[in-house]
């Protein structure tokens, strides 16, 4: 994420079918070349713009709720943190 502290979230897209096989590389792929796990099932992408105007996006489990809530975040300017584990 280039070092990026904020991101704009400007879209929550809703994904039934596969993933691209690209798109899971991108989102889930580790400095150390192993992989993040991805959710099983239908998935919500979000896609951010950052503060240095670098966009990304991320990968994350899909319930109504969660769909709705994020829906609700479009527009908003959202602190990163990152969690290693």
């Amino acid at each position: 994420m280039w070092g990026q502290k904020k991101a704009e979230l400007k879209g929550v897209y809703a994904i039934a079918e596969a993933l691209h096989p690209d798109l899971v590389e991108y989102d889930t792929k580790k400095s150390d070349g192993s992989y993040y796990p991805l959710p099983k099932g239908n998935v919500i992408q979000l896609l951010f713009l950052g503060d240095k105007n670098i966009p990304f996006c991320t990968i994350r489990r899909w319930t109504p709720q969660k769909f709705d809530y994020y829906v609700s975040l479009i527009g908003e300017t959202l602190k990163i943190e990152i969690n290693v584990r």
